[in-house]
């Protein structure tokens, strides 16, 4: 997709509980996005609209930040093309932000390129989408901004042992959904040994596996109390949440002592 320099874009989209919102112009503006207490938003700064193929001459001109629900007003520089994307600050909880109000972004991540062109798209395209096609939209810009974020923290910081345990959160958060989610696949990917976050882990008075279980039967929540996932049966949810099946679900919300997901859905309605 690519934008002239005469078009002018000032569009916005509501996807769930993510909003994105795009404005193009010749000339540089300074926007400010709609967001509310308790929500997080990314502005991402560009000379020029993105392009489907995002090169490299592109990335150059961009700059973006992550804003946490902060209390005094964050400068966003003058430029001729603006995205912002505005969630739910909690999507964000657990990935190793705590206490950072404004984040800055790496640009130059092999994800955050896709982000913007798909972000940009959603907010441009002009079709209006419901239904299932709605939830994958949400999730999936919800999991491509948690991706980014991850990918900026580590490439900022270097895994010390009293980091690696914020660090395995952050890959829990970003994957939740992901069914080959395992304590052995985090510690490969942030080159630890398995014995070694397992340690971590315990020093915390906890476990990795119940730390993923946790987290999956927490997402599942969040889908069953929503009315927009109705239409969703508990295997969908259960798949959405790395899951295989609704009894596997239902094992998992036992394990953290909660009532069984049928029963989370209709008492949130009741």
């Amino acid at each position: 997709m690519t934008i002239a320099w005469h078009d002018s874009v000032d569009t916005a989209v509501v996807f769930g509980s993510v909003r994105v919102s795009a404005r193009s112009d010749a000339h540089p503006v300074v926007p400010h996005p709609d967001a509310r207490p308790g929500e997080a938003w990314i502005s991402v700064s560009l000379d020029r609209p993105p392009t489907a193929h995002g090169g490299v001459h592109e990335r150059r001109g961009c700059s973006a930040i992550l804003v946490m629900d902060a209390a005094d007003p964050v400068p966003v520089p003058p430029t001729r093309s603006h995205l912002f994307v505005v969630l739910p600050e909690q999507v964000l909880h657990g990935i190793g932000l705590d206490g950072a109000d404004v984040f800055s972004l790496n640009t130059r991540s092999a994800l955050f390129w896709p982000f913007l062109t798909f972000a940009w798209v959603c907010a441009t395209a002009g079709d209006r989408q419901s239904g299932l096609t709605l939830y994958y939209v949400e999730r999936l810009l919800q999991e491509m901004v948690t991706g980014i974020v991850v990918a900026s923290l580590q490439s900022t910081s270097i895994h010390a042992p009293s980091q690696s345990y914020a660090a395995a959160l952050a890959v829990i958060s970003a994957r939740v959904g992901d069914p080959s989610l395992t304590p052995r696949s985090i510690a490969q990917e942030l080159n630890t040994s398995l014995r070694t976050l397992q340690r971590q882990f315990s020093a915390k008075g906890t476990t990795v596996d119940r730390s993923i279980r946790r987290a999956r039967v927490d997402h599942a929540i969040g889908l069953l109390q929503d009315p927009v996932y109705d239409s969703l049966t508990i295997d969908r949810v259960a798949q959405a949440c790395g899951l295989s099946n609704g009894s596997s679900l239902a094992r998992a919300f036992a394990a953290e002592g909660q009532p069984s997901p049928s029963a989370v859905r209709t008492a949130d309605r009741g």
